[in-house]
């Protein structure tokens, strides 16, 4: 499988990246995380404690996605409105 983004992909991860968190709005840079491992466009923003955090992020025990009553899908759903909106 080729896990490398083509020039049309790399511009939408980098949109991506500019946008605030999809979960707690905290202000980009964010992470763009992939819901579906090499499919650019199945990508989420998010800021670092709500993607990696031991305790908080969708890596961890999600404790921010439970209290935002967030899931990867709403947070695709927002994504995509505000990116086409």
């Amino acid at each position: 499988m080729n896990n490398r983004p083509n020039n049309r992909e790399r511009l939408h991860l980098a949109k991506i990246k500019e946008m605030p968190c999809g979960v707690c709005n905290a202000s980009g840079p964010s992470d763009a995380h992939h819901i579906v491992q090499h499919n650019q466009y199945l990508c989420i923003p998010l800021c670092k404690d709500c993607h990696t955090n031991n305790f908080l992020g969708l890596h961890g025990q999600k404790r921010n996605w439970a209290i935002y009553k967030q899931d990867e899908m709403s947070v695709l759903n927002e994504t995509l409105k505000k990116m086409l909106g």
